[in-house]
């Protein structure tokens, strides 16, 4: 039996928890196209027959422009620093890798797993061209593995398990065989409302917005979303509360059938200071 942690670092918007989601064979992480969704280290367990892969999602970096930005990373970094069993640098194969790729990956072990993501979007030379690029840039990981994949189509990702299953160590299951993530309910619930608001408004405020659950009966569930600012609730409203509803009637599918699911927009401008009050940041 073997059985372990690894760590999932990469830049913002590489599809990390698609991915992730994609492994796991089951939703553990939300995923829209605003940058920095996950705000935490969010646990996707992989479990096979003789083995139980724990995989540790973490935010996105990026440069940061406020404090929470910066927590963010430093969460993904603290997610590194704790001793995983094994680190996985997911990039964009679409669009190489960059700079801050190389940044990230000079604080990472020289044993690292280097995905080449998102090859959906790739021919196979074009596929061939970026991991050659991919081990000319990242050459100080001399002991890495270069591996592309879709987390979008599953491509290679058996192979990727495989790799994975070889690096963690022999040992007992930290989960029941079952269980797919460690997300408390409430926690899920206000992700999955967060989820559809990011889906709904595209880029308009991912960056200034929070979820909460504060009435849990399944299955009834009120939840409040927070904004920052008096002139960002009408947005999430729309008109004559359009877009409310929408983002309601998504997140109730998304939760289950039979969910009765209220909503509240409310402002706090002081939300971002303290995120742990919302379950953010949590490692």
């Amino acid at each position: 039996m073997k059985s372990g942690f690894v760590a999932v670092v990469g830049r913002t918007s590489v599809g990390k928890s698609t991915l992730v989601n994609k492994l796991v064979g089951s939703k553990v992480s939300i995923v829209a196209r605003s940058s920095n969704t996950t705000r935490n280290v969010i646990r996707g367990i992989i479990n096979g027959p003789d083995y139980q892969i724990v995989l540790q999602d973490t935010p996105g970096l990026h440069r940061s422009h406020n404090e929470m930005g910066s927590r963010l990373n430093n969460t993904a970094i603290a997610t590194v620093k704790d001793f995983p069993d094994a680190v996985m640098l997911v990039t964009d194969a679409y669009n190489g890798v960059g700079s801050g790729d190389v940044k990230l990956a000079q604080l990472l072990p020289k044993d690292t797993i280097v995905v080449l993501n998102k090859t959906d979007k790739l021919s196979n030379p074009q596929i061939t061209s970026q991991l050659v690029q991919a081990t000319e840039k990242l050459g100080f990981l001399t002991e890495a593995e270069f591996i592309p994949v879709s987390g979008r189509s599953g491509y290679n990702l058996d192979r990727l398990t495989n790799i994975l299953k070889d690096k963690i160590p022999i040992g007992e299951r930290f989960f029941a065989t079952d269980t797919v993530t460690d997300l408390i309910d409430e926690f899920r619930v206000a992700e999955i409302v967060r989820e559809q608001v990011l889906r709904e408004l595209k880029q308009d405020l991912p960056q200034h917005l929070a979820c909460r659950v504060i009435e849990f009966k399944p299955p009834f569930y009120r939840c409040d979303i927070v904004v920052d600012k008096e002139s960002h609730k009408p947005i999430i409203l729309g008109k004559n509360g359009s877009r409310l509803g929408q983002i309601r009637r998504a997140a109730s599918y998304k939760i289950g059938k039979g969910t009765v699911l209220e909503l509240h927009v409310k402002v706090d401008k002081t939300w971002s200071t303290y995120p742990e009050r919302f379950g953010y940041l949590q490692m």
